[in-house]
Order: structure tokens, then C-alpha cells, then sequence
């Protein structure tokens, strides 16, 4: 079937085959319609789906806000209980701090008046320390007046340069004769010394009992000076000296280190063991007295007894009557210590050399017998005896003791008899 031009233009034709009715031109306006009404679904689709998603944007916008806002919240509940914690701690130091100050207040008055008792105490420190100058003063003018008169009236010291005794000459001589050796003589193990000071002499309360100046009293115990032996001059010198000695100390307020009783000296004639002891300890209290003075270190000798007597007692020593510390030069006692002669020791009774040790000892300690005078039985003893030799020394002691309680014990009966 033929179709002109002008209809196919135009769209009026239906299909060859003829199964359908519908010409061209109506499909094509129904095509359009549809694709129009497409259009216009999907414009409604996306204008549908548009506002769903504006709905889940604003759903997940609510949800985050309102996490946001649970945050803060929880951040303002933080902040408030840490704001509240720092109120209290604030609080709490604020009463610390106010506390401190009150107490600052309270040590700051406490230091205000401890500065002021120490400035009243060091007022009076100096006011007793100038009073206790003064009175020390006095106290040393007094001393000097006491020793002034001593030496004066009593104990007085004078050196003889014109001669020696006639002992001193005949043992000078002697010593030359025999040894040729003035300043080397040993005789018995002791040394001789012999120096300028030998040939003058000391004397004490008169000149008849007199000392060489160098303190060598070794004719004491000399065997060749018999006819002319001068104990009894060199005992009542040193016994004189010893009992200046200990007047000193009591004026003088010093302790000597050495305990010896003037009467060391006296009676029967001392072994050479105890004469030589003794004469060191004088000697060594001397020293002492002279340290205490502030003698002068080059004037003394640790043998020159009087000698160092008269420079300590001299009123050229400034310091004689001072009362304080002072210092012990340690080169002058070790030349003090005593050496021991041959067979000394052994020359004592047991009862005299314990005797002789305890004059170096203070009335606080108890005297305990040498070891070497205690009996140990090679044998074994029996029960009874032992018990006995243990007993014995506690005799008095047990005595004593028995009679304190029979009279308590009397009195305790008297007591209850009577109620």
C-alpha cells in the first residue's frame, strides 16, 4: 500500500501490516504525553525524595545536637563540681593561710620577745661580765696581798749567789775527783746535772734551810757526804715547799694533780725509791701552780723547784692571782716522768707502795689491792676453809650488818608488843 509524502510528513499512516489502527502521528503524541508524564513523575520523585532527605538531614542534625548538648552538659557538671572543688580548696586556704598568719603574728611576738630577753641577757651578761672582771680583779689583788704576805712573813724565798753550803761544796769536789765530768756524772742510775744555777742557792723561811738552784737533791740518799749529810736541811726544805704548795693552791683555787702531804718529808729518812717519787710530784704540783699563772714557759725547769716558786710568787708575773682556763705545756711534764731505779719498787713493803699509789688517786675511787700480793693455793682447799678466807675481809662489814638488824628487829617488837 502506498503512502504519499505528504502524509508521511504529516504522520497519517498506520503500519504495513495493518495490525494496528493507530497512525503515526497519534503514537508520537502519545509518546510525548508519556514522556511528559515521566518527566513530571520523576520531578514529583525527586521533589518526594528531596524533602526526605531535608527530613533525615534534620533527624541527624537533632541527633548530633543533642549529643553535643549531653557533652556539654556533662562538661558543665565537670566544671561545676571541679569549680565548687577549687571553692572548697580556695576555702580551705584561705583558713590555712589565715591560720599561718595568726601564727606568723604569734612567732613574730615570740621573736620580738625572745630578742628583747636576749638583749636584756646580754646587757646583763656584760653587766656581770664587767662585775665578774672587777671582782676577779679584787679577787687577784687579794690573792697577791694573801701570797704577798705569805712569802714575806712566813715562807720567804731568797737566793743566795755568794756561796754554797758546805755540803754542796764537799760534794762538788767530790763529783770533780772522781768523774771529771760536771755535767755527765751518773752515779746509780740516776743523772747529775750540772749547770750555772748549781752555784747558788735557795733558801726558805731562813737561810739555813736552803736548796741548790738546780733542784738537785740527789745528796738526799749520797753515801759520801756522811759526816756532813744534809737531810734533815733538804727534808725541812722540802717539806716547807710542799706546805707552800698547798697553801698556794687553797689561794689560788687549783686543784693540784698530784696528792703529797708535807709530811712525806719528815721523820725517818726516806729510801731513795719514795724520796725521789716524792720529790717528782712536788715538782710536778709546782709546774702545775706555775701553769696556772701563765708563768712563762721559758723561765721554768721541771726540776728547779724554788726557782720556778720565786718566779711564780715574783711581782713581776702580772698574771699571779688570775683565775681561768690555762694550758699544760706537755714537753715540761714528760721531762717529769718518773724513772724508776734499780730495785725500787722492790725496796717497799706491799703495804707502802699501795700506800704510795693512792696518794696519785681522788677521794672517789675505791683502793684495790695489787694482784701481785694475792695468795693462789697451788693445792685444791677445802670447802670450810675457802669460805672462811672468802669471809674474812668482809668480817666488819657483816657485823655491821647483823647489829643494824637485831635493833630493828628489837624495836619492831617493842612496837607490836606495845599495841
Amino acid at each position: 500500500r502506498l503512502t504519499c509524502a505528504r502524509c508521511i510528513q504529516t504522520g497519517d499512516f498506520v503500519h504495513l501490516s495493518g495490525r494496528g489502527t493507530e497512525r503515526y502521528s497519534e503514537k508520537m503524541e502519545r509518546l510525548k504525553k508519556l514522556r511528559e508524564e515521566k518527566e513530571q513523575l520523576q520531578q514529583r520523585v525527586i521533589e518526594a525524595m528531596g524533602r526526605k532527605i531535608q527530613a533525615d538531614e534534620m533527624k541527624w542534625k537533632v541527633m548530633s545536637s543533642r549529643g553535643k548538648v549531653q557533652q556539654l552538659k556533662e562538661a558543665v557538671t565537670l566544671g561545676n563540681d571541679q569549680l565548687k572543688n577549687d571553692a572548697d580548696f580556695l576555702l580551705r586556704s584561705q583558713e590555712e593561710m589565715q591560720r599561718l598568719q595568726r601564727r606568723a603574728v604569734r612567732h613574730q611576738e615570740k621573736r620580738d620577745k625572745i630578742e628583747r630577753h636576749n638583749k636584756r641577757l646580754s646587757e646583763l651578761r656584760e653587766k656581770r661580765s664587767k662585775e665578774l672582771s672587777v671582782r676577779l680583779q679584787n679577787l687577784g689583788d687579794v690573792r697577791r696581798e694573801h701570797i704577798h704576805e705569805l712569802t714575806t712573813h712566813i715562807f720567804s724565798l731568797q737566793e743566795d749567789k755568794g756561796g754554797r753550803p758546805l755540803w754542796q761544796r764537799r760534794r762538788r769536789l767530790h763529783g770533780n775527783g772522781a768523774g771529771r765530768g760536771a755535767q755527765d756524772h751518773v752515779p746509780v742510775g740516776r743523772w747529775i746535772w750540772e749547770d750555772p744555777n748549781g752555784d747558788s742557792s735557795i733558801s726558805i723561811t731562813c737561810p739555813e734551810v736552803n736548796l741548790p738552784s738546780n733542784g738537785d737533791c740527789s745528796a738526799y740518799y749520797s753515801p759520801e757526804l756522811e759526816p756532813l749529810n744534809p737531810v734533815h736541811t733538804i727534808s725541812a726544805a722540802l717539806c716547807f715547799t710542799s706546805q707552800l704548795c698547798t697553801i698556794l693552791s687553797h689561794i689560788l683555787d687549783i686543784n693540784l694533780p698530784k696528792k703529797l702531804c708535807h709530811s712525806e718529808f719528815c721523820g725517818e729518812n726516806l729510801s731513795r725509791y719514795r724520796f725521789t717519787r716524792a720529790l717528782t710530784k712536788l715538782n710536778t704540783n709546782v709546774l702545775h701552780l706555775c701553769f696556772s699563772q701563765l708563768v712563762d714557759s721559758e723561765k721554768v725547769h721541771p726540776h728547779h723547784t724554788l726557782r720556778n716558786l720565786m718566779f711564780l710568787v715574783s711581782p713581776a708575773n702580772q698574771h699571779l692571782g688570775r683565775t681561768g682556763p690555762f694550758e699544760v705545756f706537755g714537753g715540761l711534764e714528760e721531762s717529769m716522768e718518773f724513772l724508776e731505779p734499780e730495785g725500787g719498787p722492790l725496796e717497799e713493803s706491799g703495804e707502802e707502795a699501795v700506800t704510795d699509789e693512792e696518794t696519785d688517786l681522788g677521794t672517789d675511787w675505791e683502793t684495790v689491792p695489787s694482784p701481785r700480793f694475792c695468795d693462789i693455793p697451788s693445792q685444791p682447799m677445802d670447802l670450810s676453809q675457802s669460805a672462811l678466807q672468802v669471809s674474812q675481809p668482809s668480817a666488819n662489814t657483816g657485823g655491821m650488818i647483823s647489829s643494824a638488824a637485831a635493833s630493828v628487829t628489837s624495836w619492831f617488837r617493842a612496837y607490836t608488843g606495845q599495841r
